[in-house]
């Protein structure tokens, strides 16, 4: 991963979102005696723009999975931080389960208001 320098209003629920991520693949998609993969790629895509790719080998979660109604505390916390960022949480299933978050730092956040 390269070097990122984030504000602490963006870092901190970025690294509540990467915990929830990780704590779901090895709860769920490692399950199986298998051995697990996990990529994790952060790219900044412009100015105070950022997007983050989190991919696992595991089952992936339902096709019909639509994240502004999910039920699970889990996934409602990956949400809703990522709204706190600017950001919205994009899903496929694809090999694995693997979602894609664009966000903003504070700075960009601040002045779309």
């Amino acid at each position: 991963m390269p070097e990122v320098h984030l504000d602490i209003d963006s870092a901190v629920p970025l690294g509540l979102i990467l915990n929830e991520l990780l704590t779901n693949s090895f709860k769920y998609a490692f399950a199986e005696t298998r051995p697990g993969v996990v990529e994790l790629k952060i790219r900044q895509r412009g100015e105070g723009e950022y997007q983050l790719d989190y991919v696992d080998n595991g089952p992936g979660l339902p096709e019909n999975l639509n994240f502004d109604k999910v039920s699970t505390l889990g996934l409602q916390l990956i949400n809703d931080l990522s709204r706190q960022i600017g950001g919205k949480v994009q899903y496929v299933t694809d090999g694995g389960a693997k979602f894609t978050i664009n966000f903003t730092t504070r700075d960009v956040r601040k002045n779309q208001d």
